[in-house]
């Protein structure tokens, strides 16, 4: 009877070490199926780059030039971009100016050109010219006095001021959208993307202003300033094609 007894245990415990054995593969099977995903179970755009950027690609640099009445203004920029500073001189009369700049801004050249015609004239003036590339992001300045070089200096002198605002690449605003005329405050023109996000450019020049005409463009997001149009986000323009000439 034990030896019965024994050999019905054994045979209990090869079953349930053999149930236990198929469990355990069910198990493995399982999670590699549930690793397995097939195409409908991807999430959606995770290889995908936005319509935006497709639009637009890397922001190419661009070369603005300012004068004597671009002072005390703000400027806008990316890094590579070349701001030019042309500035009247005339040293024949000991007059110079004395420029400084931030450490985001490098000189890559400093020329000074007699006005036109007057070659070999004493005590005729010229222009003279600073080229800087971006080098770095946030605000930079520039700024000069013009002065005798010898004296001091006694806060009367002509000057020059600017800020340049340099902003990261990605937090320009590009897409493809339509201007439109809005007939609000007077009316202006306004313009809106096909996902309908609305931006009210400052300085959209005249010949673009064309109701239904389709452009692209790269702005600036100008969140310092307000416009009593009480519309859209306001931006600077920093370029603008018609797309028909674009393709």
């Amino acid at each position: 009877m034990k030896e019965k007894m024994k050999g019905l245990k054994e045979r209990s415990t090869e079953l349930s070490a053999f149930m236990a054995l198929i469990l355990i593969a069910l198990l493995v099977c399982g999670c590699v199926a549930s690793d397995d995903k097939g195409p409908e179970d991807e999430l959606p755009g995770t290889d995908e780059t936005s319509a935006q950027d497709d639009i637009t690609g890397i922001v190419e640099p661009i070369t603005n030039t300012y004068s004597e009445n671009d002072s005390q203004s703000i400027a806008h920029a990316i890094r590579d971009d070349i701001i030019i500073i042309k500035l009247r001189e005339n040293p024949s009369t000991g007059y110079s100016w004395n420029m400084t700049y931030s450490e985001g801004l490098e000189l890559k050249d400093d020329s000074y050109e007699q006005e036109a015609g007057t070659e070999g004239l004493v005590g005729a003036g010229g222009v003279h010219q600073w080229t800087f590339e971006v080098t770095d992001t946030g605000e930079q300045t520039i700024s000069a006095v013009y002065m005798r070089p010898w004296e001091e200096v006694t806060g009367t002198e002509e000057t020059f001021e600017m800020n340049i605002i340099v902003l990261p690449e990605e937090e320009l605003i590009k897409s493809r959208a339509t201007v439109k005329y809005i007939e609000l405050e007077g009316g202006f023109y306004g313009i809106i993307t096909a996902d309908e996000a609305r931006y009210d450019p400052i300085n959209l020049e005249e010949q673009l202003r064309i109701d239904g005409m389709e452009v692209e463009f790269v702005a600036y997001p100008r969140n310092d300033l307000m416009s009593f149009h009480m519309w859209g986000q306001i931006v600077e323009i920093r370029t603008i094609d018609k797309i028909s000439e674009k393709q």
